[in-house]
């Protein structure tokens, strides 16, 4: 056992592009705060993945590094928080910087907005600017910050999501692993478990350095302080200031905006990001679905759920697949049940978890028709579910996170 764990170490610790850097002379002309990192913000910020960064990651990293920025807030001269964010908008003399809520919340009620509120933001280049509340959500924990600068600032790109992977045993071929190249800005990324993902972040202190914590996205769930259905999960570790920022892929398009998980990294899908942002824009208000239910994607099921579904319902290659209902929602209202297989909603095909988000975000406060598969069942059930609202009474739960 002792072989085993100090082999794993070794494994961790071992990077083909560690290199040992070596001080830089001193200069009175560059002031760096006196910062006190926590035992485990040390374990992050000293973590080898995170120090020892390959080409690849540092290609993508520096391809949206400059729209990335540091935020921190303060309520009558006290700090509240101290986050990331990023640049998304940039237009004639404001920029919207997409980051987490947590920058406004209030110290002792998760949901609510703490008072007299100013927000300072930190540029690449060491400007700060003065950030004007545009929207927030509790519910998703994302916010908008306006800045206004006498010049455009640099934006990042985003890639929405596909999370739809079918499980037809004859797509089983042989793969040519591609050499990377940063791609154009794209409107959407296929992103499978084991792939390569960055978390972005911003130092807190003078001079703000960029921080990369590379990993693996991950089909796991997040279990701990978030109640957030929507969420996904990455390998990479981040320190606190890191919350908020951007996750991007290896092409170094936005993919998500990073949550601290202790050990992992939660994030929110960019697609959930800016549909909340979008209908804000055109409707000047928030608006989320409630789930009512965990589902997650059909690919993800148990091996020995997949062989009931698919031999009973050879053509269902994709799907989203019910794990839990929430009592006393509309989806058990519904007579939706565990291990259900969602495959239309509102007479559209459904392939994927993000899928039928985006389906029941255009469907709040309707009722809809939905089809599922069923192993207990030879053919499809029809069901009717009203789209719930998530109301002040719904609201997901956020940690609040001590300064």
């Amino acid at each position: 056992m002792n072989f085993d764990c100090n082999r794993r170490k070794w494994v961790e610790a071992f990077t083909p592009w560690k290199r040992d850097p070596k001080e830089a002379p001193y200069s009175p002309d560059v002031v760096i705060e006196a910062t006190r990192l926590s035992g485990m913000e040390q374990d992050v910020y000293l973590y080898p993945l995170n120090r020892h960064l390959n080409i690849f990651t540092k290609r993508a990293a520096l391809k949206v590094s400059t729209s990335v920025v540091s935020l921190k807030s303060y309520s009558g001269g006290k700090e509240i928080f101290q986050c990331s964010g990023t640049i998304i908008e940039s237009v004639n003399a404001y920029s919207i910087v997409l980051t987490t809520a947590s920058l406004l919340r209030c110290s002792t009620s998760r949901n609510s907005l703490a008072e007299n509120i100013k927000v300072i933001v930190h540029l690449f280049d060491g400007r700060s600017f003065d950030g004007q509340i545009e929207s927030y959500d509790f519910h998703y924990n994302v916010a908008a910050i306006k800045i206004l600068s006498d010049t455009p600032l640099p934006i990042a790109s985003l890639a929405h999501i596909s999370d739809s992977i079918t499980i037809f045993p004859s797509q089983l071929q042989v793969t040519v692993e591609k050499p990377f190249q940063l791609g154009p800005h794209s409107n959407s990324f296929d992103l499978i478990p084991g792939d390569s993902v960055i978390a972005l972040s911003r130092f807190y202190a003078k001079p703000y350095n960029i921080m990369a914590a590379p990993g693996e996205f991950s089909i796991d769930r997040c279990d701990s302080d978030f109640d957030c259905k929507e969420l996904f999960m990455a390998s990479c570790r981040i320190m606190r200031c890191g919350i908020g920022g951007a996750l991007i892929n290896r092409y170094g398009e936005v993919i998500g905006i990073c949550f601290n998980d202790f050990g992992c990294l939660a994030f929110l899908p960019i697609n959930i990001a800016s549909m909340w942002w979008e209908h804000y824009k055109k409707y000047r208000q928030v608006r989320r679905p409630w789930l009512g239910m965990e589902v997650t994607n059909l690919y993800a099921a148990r091996l020995h759920t997949l062989e009931q579904i698919i031999s009973k319902f050879p053509d269902v290659l994709k799907g989203v697949i019910v794990e839990e209902v929430v009592p006393g929602s509309s989806a058990e209202s519904a007579g939706l049940k565990h291990n259900d297989v969602i495959i239309q909603f509102g007479g559209k095909r459904i392939q994927s978890f993000l899928e039928l988000l985006e389906n029941m975000w255009n469907n709040v406060g309707e009722s809809v028709e939905l089809a599922v598969i069923r192993a207990s069942h030879d053919v499809p059930l029809y069901l009717s579910m009203v789209v719930e609202e998530a109301t002040s009474d719904k609201l997901y739960s956020w940690p609040l996170w001590e300064v």
